[in-house]
């Protein structure tokens, strides 16, 4: 990508990357406005996400007001036809999950799951709606965003600072303002894999990336790391290659992050050296490294085993300590108890967010399944998981992978759908605002017959 990046089209094609129309990561016209649905849509982003993700009740009804009138704004402007179609889905399985709970007499269960399916509704009109040139500064907007919240993580980690850091199985694992450190690996991994489709060349789009890669890595967040995998799948090989050096001096960052995680002192020396290892993610020195004799070529080879065997001791007691979690059995016993909840009322379901009842070692209850099509099959019923079925079938029909933005931002989708089989991230309705806000990045409408390549419909 260190040209115009390159991603294969629907039909076999090459598409040329979009930073073509832009300048230096910003709006090529910059006299002009931006679109006041993603000034909302920022605003919202960014208040909720140091909010606690809009988690709890009060949040989550200003999300859902926010999201009906940017909803609404959509339509009366104008949506195509396969947006119609996401709005017709997402809509009923949102007002099946209002019916749901109007049911079991307790309305105010529509929240948080309720506005999180409005928010990502929302984000998705909003973003798809944007020219080229804005499109490409709201990707540098969402990694940005991304970034913040990982600084913030990152200095909390080393710093012991709760809540945006938790102690965890004697483990400080970075939770940024979400304060739920699976949560905020989501976050990361999205802005992560959206930041990938930008200008390398930029400095602080290499902080972006640098910072976002050492805070999904720090978060210690098994479901996130692999929903952030499993969505570089999807990124164009050449798009992950010119990141590599700030990707790598992510991943180093995070590691000294994760191996200085246990214990309750701060880590002074740790946060210089991660500051240090950022830096060098980000700046580009003009350095002429020497002919490599076979002198340098052993002295090379000793140190990277001595850096090796350093780095094993370091993350041995993090790595050991996050594989035996009793979370994976934990996880099992709670998708269980939702499949047999799900069969004691298999058409209408039980209503939102019902406690799930069961006998294990460590409790009797919990409150989330840690799937949401779980979550959805077992309090919606077969007619919710159907509509959210539907609706995950628009979606995908909605996506276009055209270029290197439309690959990356396909790749953040996937992330937050593989997150949800794994968690209960989509109850925090500003991830679910980001999910939307990549699903409108992740394609946009043809163009009609006539009409300029670069005017979406």
């Amino acid at each position: 990508m260190a040209g115009t990046g390159e991603a294969p089209g629907p039909t076999g094609d090459r598409v040329v990357d979009e930073r073509a129309g832009t300048t230096d990561g910003w709006p090529a016209a910059r006299s002009g406005p931006l679109p006041i649905g993603l000034v909302v849509l920022a605003a919202v982003t960014v208040v909720e996400i140091v909010r606690q993700g809009a988690f709890y009740p009060a949040d989550a009804f200003a999300v859902a007001v926010v999201s009906l009138v940017l909803i609404v704004s959509s339509l009366v402007v104008g949506v195509d036809r396969r947006a119609l179609g996401v709005v017709v889905a997402v809509g009923a399985c949102a007002a099946w999950w209002m019916v749901s709970a109007e049911r079991h007499s307790e309305p105010k269960s529509f929240l948080p799951l309720g506005a999180s399916m409005l928010g990502f509704l929302a984000a998705f009109l909003v973003v798809r709606r944007l020219g080229l040139p804005v499109r490409q500064f709201a990707a540098v907007l969402l990694a940005t965003i991304g970034a913040g919240a990982a600084a913030i993580g990152l200095a909390a980690s080393l710093g012991r600072r709760f809540p945006l850091a938790m102690p965890a199985q004697d483990l400080w694992r970075l939770s940024t303002t979400l304060t739920y450190a699976d949560a905020a690996g989501l976050l990361l991994g999205m802005a992560l894999l959206v930041g990938l489709a930008l200008d390398p060349g930029r400095w602080y789009l290499r902080a972006d990336v640098a910072l976002c890669a050492a805070g999904l890595v720090a978060t210690q967040s098994r479901g996130a790391v692999l929903a952030a995998v499993v969505g570089l799948l999807f990124v164009p090989w050449s798009a992950t290659r010119a990141w590599t050096r700030p990707l790598l001096a992510g991943l180093a960052a995070g590691l000294v992050v994760v191996g200085t995680s246990s214990g309750p002192a701060t880590q002074p020396w740790a946060a210089a050296a991660v500051g240090v290892v950022l830096l060098g993610g980000v700046v580009r020195l003009p350095i002429r490294l020497p002919r490599l004799t076979p002198r340098r070529a052993l002295v090379t080879v000793g140190c990277a085993v001595v850096a090796v065997v350093v780095v094993v001791a370091a993350l041995h007691t993090p790595i050991e300590r996050r594989i035996e979690l009793n979370s994976t059995g934990d996880r099992m016993t709670e998708w269980t108890a939702a499949a047999d909840q799900w069969r004691s009322a298999p058409w209408l379901g039980v209503g939102p967010d019902a406690l799930l009842r069961f006998h294990a070692v460590d409790g009797t209850f919990a409150h989330f399944a840690h799937n949401e099509y779980l979550q959805v099959l077992a309090d919606a019923g077969a007619v919710g998981a159907l509509l959210l079925l539907a609706s995950a079938g628009t979606v995908v029909a909605a996506v276009r992978r055209e270029d290197v933005l439309t690959s990356c931002a396909t790749g953040a989708l996937v992330a937050f759908a593989v997150a949800g089989a794994l968690d209960f991230d989509w109850h925090l309705a500003a991830l679910g605002v980001v999910g939307g806000w990549v699903t409108g990045l992740a394609g946009r409408p043809r163009p009609d017959p006539g009409e300029r390549a670069s005017t979406p419909d």
